[in-house]
């Protein structure tokens, strides 16, 4: 029975990369490694991000250089293979890269985040965020978003996956 879950994840898996390959902007793409099996998909540059935390206080975060701009991104983890896989997505865990070998960190949003006076119009859709420690049992999966600062014209050409296995995502996108 074990096996037949393993078989039909794998085809999924399988079926979504066929999917993320055959179009010409970027929508997802799923790779597995020893230890995990990920999954990038909406890509897209945002201006910032609003959201309310679990202290009910609300905080924007934004890019801290001029010049720059957020590039947003959906990650989902399956632990398929141990017992239990320990993550700690913090600024090491992952980049962006550029054609001209930039390079964009992970954005802190509990760091960087600057309160609001009054409640929003709107919460960002990027959330929950893909931030922090987490313990991650066998055949189990965790998704949000994860944002980088970015220089502005910055042409991406892959995201690089530092965190218990090595992944490079190739991606980009059209705007």
């Amino acid at each position: 029975m074990r096996y037949i879950r393993h078989l039909a994840l794998l085809l999924a898996l399988a079926a979504m990369l066929t999917a993320a390959c055959g179009d010409d902007e970027f929508t997802s793409i799923t790779l597995s490694g020893r230890g995990l099996t990920m999954n990038i998909s909406d890509v897209q540059v945002v201006d910032g991000v609003i959201y309310q935390d679990t202290n009910s206080e609300f905080y924007s975060v934004g890019p801290a250089m001029e010049g720059h701009h957020f590039i947003a991104a959906r990650v989902t983890i399956w632990n398929i293979r141990s017992g239990i896989l320990s993550l700690n997505i913090d600024e090491g865990a992952a980049l962006l890269e550029g054609m001209e070998g930039e390079k964009s960190l992970p954005v802190d949003p509990y760091e960087r985040r600057v309160p609001l006076s009054e409640p929003p119009a709107a919460l960002s859709p990027h959330l929950p965020f893909l931030w922090g420690p987490s313990e991650l049992p066998q055949d189990f999966n965790i998704s949000g978003w994860m944002v980088f600062e970015a220089p502005d014209g910055m042409e991406l050409r892959q995201l690089k996956w530092e965190q218990v296995d090595a992944l490079r995502f190739p991606i980009s996108l059209l705007e």
